[in-house]
């Protein structure tokens, strides 16, 4: 089978297999909001005689609860062979690193540290561990970097996806990595280190410390953030980042593009605190609590 079908294949289904099945130990974890859409390689390189394909850098885009995102790649690596004479044990299939994220929308912020990820396969150690090790010789690079780039996202998806599931969220200082004034959902992964059938990921904040996530809000910047800050300050808290997902799409969604004044922000703000206070002691809004969201800001825009 050529490197076109072959890598992209391989690697989704040990994931699949290897991580994704994993049953979630928390509700809060960075999987349950984030979606990779695209990665964008630069300076592919192919070393025959290794088999290991490189990359000077790129770009990964996707969404992370709900809010598009762009960071950059490095230190992209891909290797399906086995080491020579003298190296680690295990195979390399993929180490990364994702610069941190910021995210900015109408007064909410989405901040994260850098994100690294490491897969190895390990031979003598399980099935996936020992078919990828045994991937040798005729691979077909050039073909396969379109394929490869077009595998990724889900790839990536599910590994960072999938790790989380694995690790107990916890209340965490995130210490300058918060944008707002009020923070509203601090999280801190790992690191974690999963290993399945002979496939291992590890995941860390590219400094052997946890993966970081803090989702927090300003006053005075925009309609979500005199919300989250309204609602922090009565000890409301989001349960987890899909529901802040529903929460800033139905929002943004009902607003359709249209910019507030300060004091409709202001207005509008203090009367949706009003209204998901009380609904947001169990940290989950229903789908009748969101279209009331809905219909109270598009009864204030006079729609």
């Amino acid at each position: 089978m050529s490197f076109t079908k072959l890598v992209p294949s391989l690697l989704l289904a040990a994931l699949a297999v290897g991580v994704a099945a994993a049953p979630a130990k928390a509700q809060t974890n960075l999987g349950s909001g984030l979606v990779i859409d695209n990665v964008d390689l630069t300076g592919v390189n192919f070393d025959a005689a290794t088999g290991k394909l490189t990359a000077a850098g790129g770009t990964v885009t996707g969404t992370l609860a709900g809010m598009p995102f762009s960071t950059n790649l490095t230190n992209f690596a891909l290797q399906l062979v086995p080491p020579g004479p003298g190296a680690p044990d295990g195979c390399s299939v993929l180490d990364l690193a994702l610069a941190p994220i910021d995210i900015d929308l109408l007064g909410l912020h989405v901040d994260t540290s850098a994100i690294c990820l490491s897969i190895t396969a390990l031979p003598g150690e399980g099935l996936l561990g020992d078919l990828l090790c045994g991937l040798a010789g005729g691979v077909d690079a050039p073909a396969g970097v379109t394929a490869l780039e077009a595998g990724l996202p889900d790839v990536l998806t599910q590994a960072i996806g999938g790790a989380a599931a694995e690790a107990e969220a916890a209340q965490a200082d995130p210490g300058d990595i918060c944008d707002g004034e009020c923070e509203v959902l601090p999280l801190a992964l790992g690191p974690i280190d999963l290993t399945l059938l002979g496939l291992n990921v590890h995941l860390d904040n590219c400094d052997e410390g946890p993966v970081q996530v803090c989702v927090s809000a300003s006053r005075g910047q925009g309609l979500l953030g005199d919300l989250l800050c309204g609602l922090t300050g009565n000890g409301s808290i989001l349960g987890n980042l899909g529901v802040l997902e529903d929460l800033v799409g139905t929002i943004t969604d009902a607003l359709g593009g249209r910019t507030l004044n300060p004091k409709q922000t202001k207005q509008l703000g203090n009367r949706l605190t009003g209204q998901l206070t009380d609904r947001l002691v169990d940290g989950v809004l229903s789908a009748a609590d969101l279209d009331k969201v809905t219909k109270t800001i598009t009864q204030a825009l006079g729609l």
